[in-house]
């Protein structure tokens, strides 16, 4: 894919905000790591369900969707008096505790009917799921590479979509961990 453009009801296709920039969205493959992949648009197949849904019951979503994964660590930062150092400078902060934060995860996909019709079924169904109010587990490579099993939705679109037969989404969710917030000894 050259590039992406923004559908609007004028009736015409316009260029993102990044004018004269191409977006690239790429294939994921097996060899491609962590790091490289981190905020860049990979277009991968997933499949979504919930958890006490069972391993049969996956929903694959028909056409790959558009994935970005992103991440930051989480710093405290103090300013404390300092001794010079060799340049006789006192500069910077004292880190004391730092931790991963969890990905944010950008999806955006089409849904298409090859009969004309609009695809309601699937609407429906995704609609299901972005409103569930709970965790949901995920399935694909990318999310593989990452290890995330579980995200939570943070919010959704249906945009309007030109074309009876097509309809655009997008979703914005985090990864989602079990943590154990109770220690019993």
């Amino acid at each position: 894919m050259n590039g992406l453009y923004i559908d609007f009801a004028l009736g015409f296709n316009l260029p993102p905000y990044w004018k004269n920039h191409s977006v690239t969205i790429e294939r994921i493959s097996d060899n491609v790591t962590q790091e490289e992949a981190k905020g860049k648009l990979y277009q991968d197949s997933l499949s979504i369900r919930w958890e006490e849904e069972g391993d049969k019951n996956w929903w694959k979503l028909p056409l790959d969707a558009v994935i970005s994964i992103s991440g930051k660590n989480t710093l405290i930062r103090r300013n404390v008096l300092k001794v010079n150092n060799a340049d006789g400078d006192r500069r910077g902060t004292i880190k004391e505790l730092w931790s991963q934060d969890d990905y944010e995860i950008q999806i955006a996909g089409v849904f298409k009917r090859d009969d004309g019709q609009f695809p309601e079924h699937e609407i429906a169904k995704l609609r299901k799921y972005v409103e569930g109010r709970k965790t949901l587990m995920v399935l694909g490579n990318l999310f593989t590479l990452f290890n995330i099993k579980k995200i939570a939705i943070e919010d959704y679109s249906i945009p309007f979509t030109k074309g009876i037969e097509n309809q655009m989404y997008s979703i914005k969710a985090y990864s989602d961990d079990m943590h154990d917030l109770l220690i019993k000894e």
